[in-house]
C-alpha cells in the first residue's frame, strides 16, 4: 500500500512537470530563434526542475500540515486563508528565483528596460500566482476526498466493530440459555429415572461441542443448523416420550448455503417453551425448512393451550430478533397467537446477508 502511494504521488510530479515545463518552455521570441525545438524544451524543463524544488515541499506542506489540521477542525475560513498566504508567499520564491537565476542564468535573458521589466514581472506575477494556487487547489482537493474517504472507512469499521461486539455479546447470552433448557431436559428424564437419560447427556454433549467449535464463526453451512435442530428435538422426544409429535420437514437444495450459527434453533425452543411444557397432555410440533435459489422459509407450529393468550419473549427470542435486525435487515417474520396453536414464519435471504 505505501509503495503503491510513491509511485502515484512520483506518477503525479512527473506528469505535472512535464506538462508545466512544456508552458515553461521559449517557444516563441526571437531571442530563440537560433536554438531547435529540443533546445528550447531542455530550457523550459530545466527552469521547471528549479521551480519544482520549492513547489514541491509548499505542496506537502499544506497536505500534510494545513489541510488535515483543519479539516479535523471543520474551520474552512482559516484554511482558506492559509492558503492564500501560501501561495502569495510561494509566488514572491519563484519571482525571485525567475528573476535571478532563470532568466540570468538558464536562459541567458539580458535585464530588460524598467518599463518593460516591470510589465514582465507583474505578467510572471500573476501566472506564477495562478499556477501555484492551481496546483495547491487541486492538491487540497485530493487530499480531502483521501481523508473524507478515510473518515468514512473508519466509521464503517467502528459500525462493523460495534455491531459485531454486539452479535458476540447476543450469542453469549443465546448460548447459555439454550444450555439451562437443555439442562431442565435432564433434569426431568433424571427425575423420572428414565433409561434414557445417557442417550440424553450424549446429545447434550454433541451439542455444546458444536458450540464451544463451530459458532466462533460469523457463518456455518445450512446443513449444520439442520442437525442442530434435528439433535435438540431428539432431545425433547427423549423427555415427552409418545404425548410428543415432532415433525421436521427439510428441503435444501444447497446444503453447503451460509447461516449466522444458531440462527434458527431459538424458535424451535419457544415452541417448546409456550407449548409442550405448558401442556399436560398430547402435544404435536411442526418444522418445514426450505432453501432454495439463497432465500429460506422456514416455518415453526406449535400446539399451546387456548387460554395462554399471552406468550412473552424469552432472553433466545429477543436475542435471535436482534441478530436477525443486524445481519439480515430485510428478513420478514412474523409470530402469529392464535387461538390453539403459535406460528412463526421466517423469511430471508442468504446471499449476502449484509449487503440486504
Amino acid at each position: 500500500m505505501k509503495h503503491r502511494r510513491i509511485l502515484l504521488h512520483a506518477a503525479f510530479w512527473v506528469a505535472y512537470g512535464l506538462y508545466d515545463g512544456y508552458l515553461s518552455a521559449p517557444l516563441a521570441g526571437s531571442s530563440y530563434e537560433h536554438l531547435s525545438f529540443g533546445q528550447r524544451l531542455v530550457l523550459g524543463y530545466t527552469a521547471e526542475m528549479l521551480v519544482l524544488a520549492f513547489k514541491i515541499p509548499t505542496t506537502y506542506l499544506v497536505i500534510y500540515g494545513l489541510v488535515p489540521r483543519y479539516f479535523r477542525s471543520k474551520n474552512l475560513p482559516v484554511l482558506l486563508l492559509s492558503l492564500a498566504a501560501v501561495t502569495v508567499a510561494a509566488t514572491m520564491v519563484s519571482q525571485f528565483l525567475w528573476f535571478n537565476v532563470i532568466y540570468p542564468h538558464v536562459y541567458e535573458v539580458s535585464s530588460p528596460e524598467p518599463v518593460a521589466s516591470f510589465a514582465r514581472k507583474l505578467f510572471r506575477w500573476l501566472w506564477n500566482s495562478i499556477d501555484i494556487l492551481l496546483l495547491l487547489s487541486v492538491a487540497t482537493a485530493l487530499k480531502f476526498f483521501r481523508l473524507r474517504q478515510a473518515a468514512a472507512e473508519r466509521e464503517k469499521q467502528l459500525v462493523e466493530e460495534k455491531l459485531q461486539s454486539e452479535l458476540n455479546f447476543l450469542r453469549a447470552q443465546t448460548n447459555p440459555h439454550f444450555l439451562f433448557n437443555t439442562l431442565n431436559n435432564l433434569y426431568h428424564l433424571a427425575r423420572k429415572q428414565s433409561t434414557d437419560t445417557p442417550d440424553a447427556i450424549l446429545k447434550l454433549s454433541d451439542l455444546l461441542r458444536f458450540m464451544l467449535y463451530e459458532c466462533t464463526t460469523s457463518h456455518i453451512r445450512i446443513s449444520q443448523e439442520v442437525k442442530v435442530i434435528r439433535d435438540y428435538l431428539e432431545l425433547e422426544r427423549l423427555r415427552y416420550g409418545d404425548r410428543l409429535q415432532a415433525n421436521f420437514q427439510v428441503e435444501v437444495d444447497d446444503e453447503s448455503q451460509p447461516i449466522a450459527p444458531l440462527l434458527l434453533l431459538p424458535f424451535v425452543e419457544n415452541a417448546f417453551k409456550h407449548g409442550a411444557s405448558e401442556s399436560r397432555g398430547e402435544t404435536w410440533v411442526r418444522i418445514d425448512l426450505t432453501v432454495k435459489n439463497g432465500s429460506i422459509l422456514f416455518q415453526v407450529e406449535n400446539a399451546k393451550d387456548a387460554a395462554n393468550v399471552d406468550i412473552t419473549e424469552g432472553i433466545g427470542l429477543k436475542n435471535v430478533k436482534r441478530q436477525l435486525e443486524l445481519l439480515y435487515p430485510k428478513h420478514e417474520l412474523m409470530l402469529d397467537n392464535q387461538g390453539d396453536k403459535f406460528v412463526v414464519e421466517l423469511k430471508i435471504m442468504l446471499n449476502n446477508p449484509m449487503a440486504q
